[in-house]
C-alpha cells in the first residue's frame, strides 16, 4: 500500500424531478441532485482520468430534467436518496473499473443539509481508512507509550509530593 494516497473527486449536479410515494403523483418534486464521487486509479500511470468526464457526461445525461420515476429503474422502487445513491454507485463502480479507476466512495444530496453516503471506504473525515496496519500499529504503540510517560509522571510527582 502507498503511504501517500492521490485520488480524484467528481462533482456532478443534475436537475430533476422524483416522487419518492411511488402511490401519490401529487407528491412529484423538483431538486438540483449533487452527487460526489471519490475514485483512484489502479495502475500507476495517470491515463483513466482522462476518460471519467465523459463516462459522467454520459452516466447522468439520462437523468438531466426528467421525472425519475419514469424510468424502468426506478418502475417498483421509489427514487430515495438512498435508492439513487445505491443504483449510481453499482453502476459507475462498474464503468470507472472499465475504465482502470475505482470508485471508492459515492454522495448524493438533493439539499444543503442533507447527503447520502456510500462506498467501499466512506471518506468520513478517517485519517486511517488509508493506513497500512503497521502505521495503525505503530500509532497504538506511540499512544500507549505516551499513556504510560504520562502515568509515570504522575506517579512521581504523588511520591516526591509525599
Amino acid at each position: 500500500m502507498k503511504d501517500k494516497h492521490e485520488a480524484y473527486s467528481y462533482h456532478v449536479t443534475f436537475n430533476a424531478m422524483h416522487n419518492p410515494v411511488l402511490d401519490d403523483p401529487r407528491k412529484m418534486h423538483a431538486h438540483t441532485f449533487r452527487v460526489g464521487m471519490y475514485v483512484i486509479e489502479k495502475q500507476d500511470e495517470h491515463s483513466g482520468f482522462l476518460n471519467n468526464e465523459k463516462i459522467l457526461e454520459d452516466y447522468f445525461s439520462r437523468y438531466r430534467g426528467i421525472r425519475i420515476n419514469e424510468l424502468r429503474i426506478f418502475k417498483d422502487i421509489p427514487p430515495t436518496l438512498e435508492n439513487m445513491g445505491e443504483i449510481f454507485y453499482e453502476d459507475l463502480k462498474k464503468a470507472f473499473a472499465e475504465n482502470g479507476m475505482q470508485l471508492l466512495s459515492l454522495e448524493i444530496g438533493d439539499s444543503p443539509i442533507c447527503t447520502y453516503c456510500i462506498g467501499e471506504k466512506l471518506m468520513l473525515g478517517s485519517m486511517y481508512n488509508y493506513m497500512n496496519e503497521e502505521q495503525v500499529e505503530a500509532y497504538c504503540q506511540r499512544l500507549q507509550k505516551r499513556y504510560e510517560e504520562k502515568i509515570m509522571k504522575k506517579e512521581d510527582e504523588y511520591c516526591e509530593g509525599n
